[in-house]
């Protein structure tokens, strides 16, 4: 089964910005748990809600570049 999106829908639109924040900051050369931190601390949420979406992404893409 192919999946098209490498994540869940985010409801909270705050946890989205921090999700998509801490991503930009990763494709940077940022370590993840770094980003995963400094995205839930300026956003005001738990840093295991951001690394739980960025940890799904990156586990998805892993995934889909090993079936390639």
């Amino acid at each position: 089964m192919i999946q098209r999106y490498t994540m869940d829908f985010i409801p909270d639109k705050t946890v989205y910005k921090a999700v998509m924040f801490a991503r930009q900051m990763m494709r940077k050369g940022t370590l993840p748990s770094i980003a995963n931190s400094r995205a839930a601390k300026y956003y005001g949420i738990s840093s295991s809600d951001v690394a739980h979406y960025t940890g799904q992404n990156a586990n998805r893409i892993k995934n889909t570049k090993k079936n390639q």
